[in-house]
C-alpha cells in the first residue's frame, strides 16, 4: 500500500512545521526584554548559553534523528511496515545512550565551564547548578528528539507541532514569568529544561501511538543498528562542517578586522538568516515525503521536487527584497547600529546568499532522502579550506563586505554542487535542478537590481516599488497555475499537494 502524506496534506504539514519553527523565536523576542531587566546581563547571557546547548540536541545525537526520519519514511510501505517499531526502538535507545554520555561529560566539565565563562560569587554557584540541570536533562532531550524524528518520518507534523509550539513558546515565557518571584539563574535554567522535557514526554506518547501495531507472523528484518549509525555518522560530519561554514566567518573577522566589527556583522547576519525559517520548514516536510517516493515507478517524485523548489522561492524572495529595501532603518532603528562598519551593505549581500541557501534546501533534502548524507558531508568538508582561503583574501581588502560576499559566493557554489549531486543520486531530480537553476538566476538578478536601486536612490518610496515587482515575479514565474487558482479561490480545498 502506498503511504500518503499527513492527514491534511503537505500544505498543512508545512504550516504546522513552520509554526513550530517560529514559536521559540517569537517567544524569545517577547520574553528577552523582561529577562534582561529581571536577571541582568550576566545571568541572561548564561541563560542564553544554556538555551543554545539545549537547542543543539540535533547535533549531539550523532545524526541519529535525521537517519531515523529517513529510515521510517522509507519503511512506511506495507512491505516493510513490520520494521518500523524495530527501527524506532533502536533509534530511541541510541539517542538515550548518546544523551547519557553527553550529560556525563557535561557534568564532569561543569567546574571548568563555570570558570571559563567568568561567573563569580553567587552567580558562579547558580551557574554550577544550572550546568548540572542541563546535563541531567540531555538524555531526555535527545530521546525527545528521536520521538520527533519518528513523527517526522511518519509525516505527522500536525502531532509534532502540537507539542513543539507550546514547548517552544514556554521555553522563554516560563523563565520570564518566574522573574518577579526569583532572579536565580538555576531556577530559570531548570524551568527551561523542565519545559523541554515535558514536551518530549508528549512527543513520546504521540510517537508511540502513531506507530503501527505489531503485524502477526511478520519479521522485523535485519537489525537497523548499522544503517542508523552509518547514516547518522555522515549526518554528524555534515552538521559539524556546516556549523563551521556558517559561523567561522565571525571568528576570522575578530582576527582580521576587530572584535567590535563582529557585533555589526553578526547582527546583520542574524536578521537576514532568520528568513530561512520558512524554507527550512518546507525542507523538513519535504524530506520524508521525498524519502517515501524512492521507487522508480513512483511518479510523485518529480512533481514533489519541483514544487519544493517553487515553494521555497516564493516564500523567501519577496521577504528578502523587502529587507534589502528597509535594511538601513531595520539596522539603525531596530538593532541600534550605525553605518560605520557597513552593516547595511553586509545585510544586502548576505541576502543573495540566503536566497541561494534556501533553494539548496531541496537538493540537500533529496540527498538525505536517498540515504546519501555522505555526499553532503564530503562537499561541505571540501568547502572548508576553499572558504577559509577566500575569506583570508577578501577580509583584508574589503572588510565586512568582503566577508559577506565570500559567504554568498560559497552559498552559490554549495547550491550548484548540491544540485549536481542530487541529480546524480536521483536522475528524476534533473527537471527540478533545471528549474532551480532558472529561478536562482532570475532571483539573483532581481535581488541585485533591488540592491542597486536601494543604494543609488535616497527615496525610500522608489525602492519600495521593488516589493510589488518581486511579488509579480513570484506570481508569474514561480507559482504554478494550480497555486494561483487556489489563492484566487481560497474557499476551494483540495486534499493533495497542490
Amino acid at each position: 500500500m502506498k503511504p500518503s502524506p499527513g492527514p491534511r496534506g503537505l500544505r498543512h504539514s508545512t504550516l504546522w512545521n513552520g509554526g513550530a519553527q517560529v514559536a521559540p523565536v517569537a517567544s524569545a523576542v517577547i520574553a528577552i526584554p523582561f529577562l534582561s531587566r529581571g536577571l541582568g546581563e550576566e545571568r541572561l547571557g548564561l541563560l542564553l548559553l544554556a538555551w543554545t546547548v539545549v537547542s543543539m540536541v540535533s547535533v549531539l545525537d550523532l545524526g541519529v534523528g535525521r537517519a531515523l526520519t529517513q529510515m521510517i519514511a522509507v519503511r512506511r510501505s506495507g512491505a516493510r511496515g513490520a520494521e518500523l517499531r524495530s527501527v524506532a526502538r533502536i533509534g530511541v535507545r541510541i539517542s538515550g545512550i548518546s544523551g547519557l554520555a553527553a550529560g556525563l561529560l557535561l557534568m564532569a566539565l561543569s567546574g571548568w565551564i563555570t570558570s571559563a565563562v567568568g561567573a563569580e560569587g553567587g552567580i558562579q554557584r547558580e551557574a554550577s547548578v544550572a550546568v548540572v540541570l542541563v546535563a541531567l536533562g540531555l538524555p531526555f532531550l535527545l530521546v525527545a528528539n528521536a520521538f520527533r524524528a519518528i513523527l517526522d518520518g511518519l509525516e505527522r507534523f500536525d502531532l509534532s507541532a502540537r507539542a513543539r509550539i507550546p514547548t517552544g513558546s514556554l521555553t522563554f515565557m516560563l523563565p520570564a514569568a518566574l522573574v518577579p518571584f526569583t532572579q536565580r539563574l538555576d531556577v530559570a535554567v531548570g524551568a527551561l529544561v523542565a519545559v523541554r522535557c515535558a514536551g518530549g514526554l508528549v512527543l513520546g506518547v504521540m510517537a508511540t501511538r502513531s506507530l503501527p501495531g505489531r503485524i502477526p507472523d511478520a519479521t522485523a528484518g535485519p537489525s537497523p543498528v548499522r544503517e542508523l549509525l552509518h547514516l547518522g555518522g555522515w549526518v554528524s560530519v555534515g552538521n559539524l562542517a556546516s556549523m563551521i561554514l556558517v559561523y567561522a566567518d565571525r571568528f576570522i573577522i575578530a582576527s582580521f578586522v576587530s572584535i567590535a566589527a563582529i557585533a555589526h556583522y553578526a547582527t546583520a547576519s542574524e536578521v537576514v538568516t532568520k528568513l530561512l525559517i520558512g524554507p527550512i520548514a518546507v525542507a523538513g516536510v519535504w524530506f520524508p515525503a521525498l524519502a517515501r517516493t524512492g521507487s522508480p515507478e513512483d511518479g510523485d517524485f518529480e512533481t514533489l521536487a519541483q514544487r519544493g523548489i517553487r515553494l521555497v522561492t516564493a516564500l523567501i524572495v519577496p521577504a528578502l527584497v523587502t529587507l534589502i529595501v528597509l535594511a538601513d532603518p531595520v539596522l539603525r532603528l531596530w538593532a541600534g547600529l550605525d553605518g560605520a562598519w557597513g552593516g547595511v551593505s553586509v545585510l544586502r549581500y548576505l541576502a543573495i546568499g540566503v536566497f541561494l541557501n534556501a533553494i539548496a534546501q531541496i537538493p540537500f533534502s533529496t540527498l538525505h532522502a536517498r540515504a546519501r548524507p555522505d555526499v553532503v558531508a564530503r562537499l561541505h568538508v571540501l568547502q572548508l579550506p576553499l572558504y577559509f582561503a577566500l575569506l583570508g583574501w577578501a577580509l583584508p581588502r574589503f572588510a565586512l563586505v568582503g566577508a559577506a560576499i565570500s559567504w554568498t559566493l560559497r552559498s552559490g557554489a554549495d547550491m550548484l554542487c548540491l544540485l549536481v549531486a542530487a541529480t546524480r543520486a536521483e536522475p528524476r531530480f534533473r527537471a527540478a535542478a533545471a528549474l532551480a537553476g532558472m529561478l536562482a538566476f532570475e532571483g539573483v538578478l532581481l535581488l541585485s537590481l533591488s540592491i542597486w536601486i536601494a543604494r543609488e536612490t535616497d527615496a525610500l518610496s522608489i525602492s519600495l516599488l521593488m516589493v510589488p515587482v518581486s511579488g509579480a515575479w513570484v506570481w508569474g514565474r514561480v507559482l504554478t497555475p494550480a497555486w494561483r487558482d487556489l489563492i484566487l479561490t481560497p474557499r476551494r480545498r483540495s486534499g493533495g499537494t497542490d
